[in-house]
């Protein structure tokens, strides 16, 4: 075989090789990519937010009351407490994970006594979403201030919002598509 007819077949070897190798690269991407996605379906399916009927009426009316969306508040408490009234987490407590310390003078202004009763653990969430939206409007900055998020405005003001309001929002607007807003 001469010298250019070597050269040549070496060349063909060479494109040949390398593009053996970019497709098993983008079979194995598509393949993570498969994985990926019906594993985020199963987890997803399993833990499907939802607004409890029990207390959404109750939600309703003090959110209109307060002008705040009955959904983002039903987002926050899927978020906080899968909806249940008893749940308790580093010193905030019910259904909208709620810590006394910080709201004492709220909670009697609103004449609360309990915040393992959901109806009064949902008047001082929304009236403290109330606050924050009168004080911050952007809704990613009410929620990461609501969240406890540190920084939150310096973060929020270079535009990194936590995954916290980012999952919040997300799932108040899937719960305001599912009511038919």
């Amino acid at each position: 075989m001469k010298g250019k007819d070597k050269e040549f077949l070496e060349e063909i070897r060479k494109d040949t090789w390398e593009r053996v190798k970019t497709i098993l690269i983008l079979l194995f991407i598509i393949g993570a990519l498969f994985y990926m996605l019906s594993q985020a379906t199963i987890v997803h399916a399993a833990d499907d937010p939802y607004i409890d009927s029990t207390y959404y009426p109750y939600i309703e009316e003090i959110c209109k009351d307060y002008n705040i969306s009955p959904e983002l508040v039903s987002a926050i408490i899927w978020k906080e407490s899968r909806w249940t009234p008893d749940a308790e987490n580093e010193g905030c407590i019910g259904i909208m994970q709620i810590n006394e310390k910080y709201h004492t003078e709220r909670m009697e202004r609103l004449g609360v006594t309990s915040l393992y009763d959901p109806e009064q653990c949902i008047l001082v969430g929304v009236d403290y979403l109330a606050e924050l939206f009168a004080k911050y409007e952007d809704p990613y900055l009410v929620l990461m201030k609501y969240n406890g998020t540190s920084g939150a405005y310096e973060k929020w003001s270079k535009g990194n919002y936590s995954s916290y309001a980012i999952s919040v929002s997300d799932i108040s607007i899937l719960l305001e598509r599912e009511a038919g807003k």
